[in-house]
């Protein structure tokens, strides 16, 4: 199977991301597609980096980092 960096989501941040796929199908869609086209988590896109920041924070996971780009590591699993 091919890795991609929708592969490697928190699990509470993709079911997240899962349960809105009804709601908001095109920001879903947005989102998959830029995590399947992105070789790096530095490739991904500003506004779906910090959406996932967000789903990461709704999902009532403390982040030990004040900085954004991190925040934006901690969303995959390394």
């Amino acid at each position: 199977m091919y890795k991609t960096l929708y592969n490697e989501l928190h699990p509470e941040v993709n079911k997240l991301l899962e349960q809105d796929k009804e709601q908001f199908p095109n920001l879903y869609a947005s989102i998959v597609r830029d995590l399947k086209e992105a070789d790096f988590i530095t490739n991904i896109p500003l506004g779906t980096a910090n959406t996932l920041v967000s789903y990461y924070k709704a999902a009532g996971i403390e982040s030990n980092n004040d900085s954004f780009m991190l925040q934006v590591y901690e969303v995959f699993q390394r």
